[in-house]
């Protein structure tokens, strides 16, 4: 009787031990997230640039530990391509704005036009920028994204005023019924909160003046755009950039909208598991979201329902720019499936260690992984990216402790 008590009691723990390993979360996958704008390795080189001129910052972020690259392939409203159903960047027939292109792009370096130029030059070479960056981010063995940004409001305060006028969509211009509002209308308190106290006032001026995501030709477009993307680059997910920028719905609509962003983002899943089926590898589905738990409903994005039915892949906890306040990691961790990643974003800072700080912080509070947004802006002051810096921040384990407590 006792070795048969004995046996029933080792099965019963051996059945509750193989329970309990089905139920265990797979370790989340760690990652190192470099997001690159659609224009900034084209508008420096003097045009026509050659394919080789893009590479140097893609090589120098593969060797500083990034592991996923992911690129803007729209810039503004238009794209970094020449696409069926967004023209490319420089793309306009009228021949007032192209003899301004010529002028500015070849003069001054930094510039739209001079993207625009570029672009040309690489679609005349039978290839085009996006491919070219997704194709040299493959071949260094990083895994690549399309970092697509849904509600871009550059420029909308002067639409038809160049260069602003190169990155208005023809879509923007003939269908003023399908925009929020108009540029300049107040700004309701939630989004002022959103982009932090420390963004231009510029910024709030133009978010009224986007696509509102009620409509279903606005959804819709926005599908095919993303749906284009993925049949012309082999890369390995789509980024839905909520955060640049904020603002889907018309203030105080955005409650009775969130099932209609929810199928939005449902239909872009079902596409990206038809795409991955047709090449044979998963192609995944992330989003970046706003800094507050709170907010992203407020805005009429319903991003724990997305977590918990699988719409997505992972999320990318965010500011608007700027690093206002740590980043509330371990609520959204108590928030979310234990099983699903959550990153967090880093903005620019003129500092290596205000970088130091946020990235120990974000560590410390159980994030799996960083994204670098708009790292590659210092430029923009005449200096080139700290690649070195970037390399540190890449993980725990290479992060430098701090001087002052050791850790």
């Amino acid at each position: 009787m006792r070795a048969c008590a004995c046996l029933l009691l080792c099965l019963l723990i051996g059945h509750r031990a193989v329970q309990a390993a089905e139920n265990r979360s797979p370790e989340r996958p760690k990652r190192f997230i470099y997001n690159c704008d659609g224009n900034n390795l084209f508008i420096y080189a003097e045009p026509p640039m050659r394919i080789e001129d893009v590479y140097p910052d893609i090589d120098r972020a593969a060797a500083a530990g990034v592991t996923t690259f992911s690129i803007s392939p729209n810039n503004g409203m238009v794209m970094s391509f020449p696409g069926r159903i967004t023209r490319m960047l420089g793309d306009d027939a009228d021949p007032d704005v192209q003899k301004q292109i010529e002028q500015q792009g070849r003069s001054r370096p930094g510039t739209l036009a001079r993207a625009a130029l570029n672009y040309r030059g690489f679609v005349e070479q039978g290839r085009d920028a996006v491919d070219i960056v997704v194709e040299r981010a493959r071949q260094k063995g990083m895994e690549v994204f399309l970092s697509f940004r849904l509600n871009e409001v550059h420029g909308v305060d002067h639409p038809n005023r160049f260069p602003s006028s190169l990155i208005i969509s023809r879509f923007w211009k003939d269908h003023p019924e399908y925009h929020i509002g108009r540029p300049g209308d107040p700004l309701p308190q939630l989004y002022r909160d959103i982009l932090g106290p420390r963004t231009s006032p510029v910024v709030g001026s133009w978010l009224p003046g986007g696509l509102d995501f009620a409509h279903d030709a606005v959804r819709q477009r926005r599908l095919a755009q993303i749906e284009e993307c993925l049949e012309r680059f082999d890369v390995d997910g789509v980024e839905l950039d909520f955060q640049r920028f904020p603002m889907f719905f018309r203030p105080g609509q955005e409650q009775q909208n969130l099932d209609r962003m929810t199928d939005f983002v449902r239909r872009l899943r079902e596409r990206t598991r038809e795409f991955g089926r047709r090449r044979g590898r998963r192609i995944l589905l992330s989003a970046r979201i706003m800094a507050r738990p709170e907010q992203n409903r407020a805005v009429g994005l319903d991003v724990f329902r997305w977590a918990n039915e699988g719409l997505v892949d992972f999320l990318i906890v965010s500011h608007y720019l700027r690093n206002d306040f740590p980043l509330p990691v371990r609520e959204y961790r108590r928030l979310l499936p234990e099983s699903l990643p959550l990153y967090a974003s880093i903005e620019v800072e003129p500092k290596a260690e205000t970088y130091r700080t946020l990235a120990r912080q974000l560590y410390d509070d159980g994030v799996d992984g960083l994204m670098m947004f708009n790292y590659f802006t210092r430029r923009e002051s005449g200096n080139d990216p700290d690649f070195d810096l970037l390399r540190e921040l890449s993980s725990p384990q290479t992060l430098q402790a701090d001087p002052d407590t050791g850790r």
